[in-house]
Order: C-alpha cells, then structure tokens, then sequence
C-alpha cells in the first residue's frame, strides 16, 4: 500500500511539473512570437527575455532531473530563474520610462549561477539554493513595487501584475527564511515550500503574467502611437497646437475673401467604457478609425484638429448650417457602415457640436469651449446628435 502511494506521489509530481513545462513553454512562446511580429518595445523586449529565461530555467531542470550528473544545470536553472524575474522588473521600469537597470539583473543572476557552480556536483539539489530563493524575491518584490508606480500603476492589469509579483516575492523570501533556519530536508520546508507548492506559484505567475503583461504590452505600443500622432499630426489631422494656429490663419482669410466657416467639435461616446471593458488599445484603435472616417469624409478643404484622446475639432467651409449637417450626417454613416473592428462588429457613436462664425476676429480657445459645451449637451440628450448653435 505505501509503495502504491509512494509511486502514485512520484506520477503526480512528475506530471506536474510536466503540465508545468508546458504552461511556461506554450505561454513563452506566443509572447515572445507576439513581440517580435508585433511591435519590438523596449519593455516588451525585456518582458520577452524573461520568459524565455523561464524556459530555459524549466529545461536546465529538467536536464538535471533527468541526468544527475549534469551538476551545471542546477546552475543555470537557477542563473535563469533570478534573471527571468529581473527582466520583468527592468521592462516594467522602461514601461514607466524610467532607464535600465539591466546590468544589476545579468551581476545578479551571474552571481547566482555562480553559487551554485562553486558547490559544483556536491552541491546537490540545491546548490546555490539561498542565493537563487532571495534572488527571486528580491527581484520580484522590485518589480511588484514598479508596477504600482509612474505610468503602471493608473492600469489595472499592471496593479494584477504587481499583486502577482509581491505575491511570489514574499513566497520567496518566505522559503528562503524557511530554508536556513529549518533545511530544506525539514517537514515544514517540504510541506509547504516543497516542489509541489512551488510548482503551483509557477503556473500561477506563468498564467497571471503571460496575460496582463500582453495587456500591458499592447497599451504600450499604442500609447506610443498616439504620441506619435500628438506631435506629428496623422495624415493631415493637427495636435491641438498646430491646429489653434493654422485655424486661426484659415479663419481670417475666410473672412477676408467673404467665405461662411463653422466650428465643429466632435467627442466619440463612451470611450471610458470601452477602455474598460476591451482595453486601452481597442479605445486607440477606436480613435485612429474616427480619424480615419473624419479624414475621407469632411471636404478637402476642411481643417482637422485633434485635441486630447477622442475629442477633435475642425474648421469647415460651407454655405449654411444645413449643408454643415448633412457633411457630419455622411460622417455618421461611414461611422455606421465601417465597425471599429470587423471580428466584434461595434460600430462607433460620437456626438457633435456647431457653432456658424461671426467673420470676426476668431478665438479658437473660446470658440473649443463652447463647441464641447455642445457636444456634452448632445450627449446628454442620448448621444450621437448633432447640436448647433450659431454665434451671434
């Protein structure tokens, strides 16, 4: 009976930690994959490095479980490990836009491969163990610290990120404490600190992380994107400086030449909503798809100006209030006839507010405030309106 037990124990570990191997392969694989047919960021390069780190630190120990006496892959597992977790905390501090950090992580996870190389085949299981276990806390601590900090911490997929990691850092340093003071042979050690439990906290952080630093990843990348609109423009779309400026200018020449102008602002409804419910990615492709509309629709001699995250406004010429309706109305049915994703089928709703210039001196500023005081109005009233109201 007790050697039923004994061998059924050996079975479930060892298929533990095969599910184990698998999860962090398979989870490893997609992101990196991911990364580099995706856009190559900084933090999504470091994010990258980690995980296959953790690969190589599950194959380094299976090299050893499998031939004992391949004693230096007890070393490199345990190099791997400290390194894996130093790359999350160094992409995390790019991703806040902080600088690298990277050399403290490759002398840390040297020295830890190094602790264990000194022991060499005598060291057994666990050699270089204390150096590898505060390593890992240490490392995963800072990173659960720098994910609630700078731009991380307004996110919730990095407050689950941190979460995670001060989860596994304190888990660390626990069995660390637990190792010098009871061994690793102790019952308390092999109970709940053993191979079995810590292969739970694995799969655990390889699941958890794999998912919200893909998240974090993909909000990163555009953010970046949208900077890049912010300063340059988007295909002839201007940044609120460059806008107030050029409107001016076309204001004023409109008026001298005797030419009728409006001032629209637009605001995409319920971009909150979607941020929350799909993500801060899908709420920027929802705007670079309203630029998009707004950039083939309006006529060409319209001037366009984005003002903060789906806000826009423009300057268009047109000969009567009526006409200026019927230029957002084909607007409105682009927005209907183009999803914001063809896979999900939502559609975007935005309101609008007009107001017909007097021909005198113009006050873009002023003239901005009034204009979202009408798409608020508009929205108010259900959303996806037009409402005008002339200056007079």
């Amino acid at each position: 009976m007790d050697s039923a037990t004994n061998a059924s124990s050996v079975f479930d570990l060892q298929t533990l930690l095969i599910t184990s191997g698998m999860i962090v392969a398979i989870c490893g694989v997609s992101f990196i994959v991911n990364t580099v047919f995706g856009r190559n960021d900084p933090p999504g390069r470091l994010w990258s490095a980690a995980f296959t780190a953790g690969i190589l630190t599950t194959v380094s120990f299976a090299v050893w479980g499998a031939t004992p006496a391949a004693w230096w892959a007890i070393a490199v597992g345990n190099g791997s490990l400290v390194l894996a977790m130093g790359c999350v905390w160094d992409g995390s501090r790019l991703f806040n836009g902080r600088s690298s950090r990277f050399l403290i992580v490759a002398v840390g996870a040297g020295l830890t491969g190094v602790a264990a190389a000194v022991q060499g085949p005598d060291g057994g299981d666990w050699a270089g163990g204390v150096v590898m276990l505060f390593g890992v806390a240490l490392f995963a601590t800072l990173a659960g610290i720098e994910a609630l900090t700078g731009r991380m911490r307004r996110k919730l997929n990095a407050r689950i990120l941190a979460s995670l990691m001060l989860i596994v850092g304190a888990y660390y340093a626990t069995r660390g404490v637990v190792f010098i003071v009871a061994s690793p042979e102790s019952e308390l050690f092999r109970d709940f600190f053993g191979t079995e439990v810590t292969t739970f906290v694995t799969i655990l952080f390889v699941i958890v992380a794999s998912t919200s630093m893909s998240i974090l990843r993909a909000d990163h990348v555009a953010a970046d994107s949208r900077l890049e609109v912010e300063q340059i423009g988007w295909n002839g779309i201007l940044p609120g400086p460059l806008f107030v400026s050029a409107a001016v200018d076309r204001v004023r020449r409109a008026n001298r030449v005797g030419e009728r102008t409006f001032f629209v602002g637009a605001e995409i409804d319920n971009l909150e909503d979607m941020n929350t419910a799909f993500g801060r990615s899908f709420g920027d492709g929802a705007i670079v798809s309203f630029m998009s509309i707004l950039h083939d629709h309006l006529p060409a001699t319209a001037l366009l100006g984005d003002r903060q995250a789906g806000r826009f406004t423009a300057i268009i010429h047109a000969e009567s209030l009526e006409q200026v309706h019927g230029i957002l109305d084909d607007v409105r049915a682009a927005l209907v006839e183009s999803p914001i994703e063809p896979a999900s089928g939502l559609r975007l709703s935005v309101s609008w507010g007009v107001i017909k210039l007097d021909g005198g001196e113009p006050d873009i500023e002023a003239l901005t405030t009034e204009a979202h005081r009408l798409v608020r109005d508009a929205r108010a009233a259900g959303g996806n309106r037009i409402k005008m109201q002339p200056v007079t």
